[in-house]
C-alpha cells in the first residue's frame, strides 16, 4: 500500500493514540516473529487500517501485552494482539514482497532485490495460506503492470484494478454476511488510494520524465484532480455507512473523515497538485 490511510492525531484522544500504536505494534510483532528478519520492510499504517476495520466488525477476542523488540530493547512497549494481526501481517508480506520485485524491475534497485529475497520464503507460505487474496494481488498486478508497461492514460481501469485487489484484502472470510460490503468498501478505499498516489508523484514525475498516468491522459487540469480524488473520497465515505462499525470507530472515523483529507490538502497546499493542461 501507500502509506495514506493514517489517523488524525488531533481527533484520537491520548487512550485512543496509544490504543492506535499497540495495535501497529502487535503487527509488527507478527511480522517478525512469522520470520520477517525486519518487521519494517512489510509494515505501515495502512495495515493498521485493515486491522481496525476487520477488528471492529468482529470483535475478536483481543489480548494486551508488553514486549521488548529492537526499537523498545529495555523497556519494552504495549502490544494489541488478536487474529486479524496475524492476517494483516501476511497482507503486508504479499504487498511488500510484490513492490520490491517492482522496483527492482523499475530500477534495479539492489536494496529492493534484497527485499525480495529477504521476503520470498516468508511470501511463498503467505500465498498458500490465503489463495484468494494471493490469486487476486498477482492478477490485478499483472493487469497494472501491462498497462503501465504500455505507458496507458487510461486512469479508470488502473485505479480500479488497485481497488478490485485491495477489494480482496479487506475480505477475510468469503462465506459471511458483510463480505460484499467489506469488498466494496475495500474496492472504493482502493481506486482512491491509486488515484491519490498519481496525483501525489505528479510533479516530480513530469520534472524526471517518469510514466505518470495523468501525464498520458489529455486535458487533467488542476481542478480535474482535486474533483477525482474527491469523488474517490466520497465513495469510500458512503460504501463506510454500510459497515456496522462500534469498536475503534473514533480511531477509523478519524482516518475516513480527516487522515485521508489531510494528505491531499498538504499536497494541494504545496502546490504539488500541478495543471497538466496543455
Amino acid at each position: 500500500m501507500f502509506g495514506y490511510l493514517v489517523a488524525d492525531r488531533k481527533n484520537l484522544s491520548e487512550e485512543e493514540f496509544q490504543q492506535y500504536k499497540a495495535a501497529y505494534c502487535g503487527i509488527c510483532s507478527c511480522l517478525r516473529k512469522n520470520g520477517t528478519i525486519s518487521g519494517s520492510i512489510a509494515l505501515s499504517y495502512d495495515l493498521v487500517f485493515l486491522w481496525l476495520i476487520l477488528s471492529s466488525m468482529y470483535e475478536p477476542e483481543e489480548k494486551q501485552i508488553s514486549e521488548k523488540c529492537p526499537v523498545h530493547p529495555f523497556k519494552g512497549t504495549p502490544l494489541l494482539l488478536n487474529k486479524f494481526s496475524d492476517y494483516a501481517a501476511d497482507v503486508g508480506i504479499m504487498l511488500a514482497y510484490y513492490k520490491a520485485e517492482d522496483d527492482w524491475n523499475d530500477d534495479r534497485n539492489l536494496a529492493k532485490r534484497a527485499a525480495a529475497g529477504i521476503l520470498q520464503n516468508r511470501f511463498e507460505a503467505v500465498s498458500r495460506k490465503l489463495p484468494r487474496q494471493s490469486i487476486a494481488i498477482k492478477e490485478q498486478i499483472g493487469r497494472i503492470s501491462a498497462l503501465e508497461e504500455s505507458k496507458s492514460g487510461d486512469i479508470d481501469a488502473l485505479c480500479n484494478s488497485f481497488g478490485k485487489l485491495l477489494g480482496e484484502l479487506f475480505v477475510y472470510s468469503e462465506n459471511e454476511h458483510w463480505a460484499r460490503y467489506l469488498r466494496e468498501f475495500g474496492e472504493a478505499v482502493g481506486r482512491y488510494l491509486y488515484l491519490l498516489d498519481a496525483v501525489v508523484d505528479l510533479k516530480e514525475d513530469v520534472a524526471k520524465n517518469r510514466y505518470n498516468p495523468l501525464c498520458q491522459a489529455e486535458k487533467i487540469s488542476r481542478e480535474w484532480q482535486e474533483e477525482a480524488v474527491e469523488m474517490y473520497l466520497g465513495e469510500i465515505s458512503q460504501t463506510y455507512e454500510y459497515l456496522p462499525v462500534v469498536k475503534y470507530s473514533p480511531i477509523i472515523n478519524s482516518v475516513v473523515y480527516s487522515g485521508m483529507t489531510e494528505k491531499l490538502d498538504i499536497i494541494r497546499d504545496k502546490g504539488d497538485i500541478i495543471n497538466n493542461e496543455p
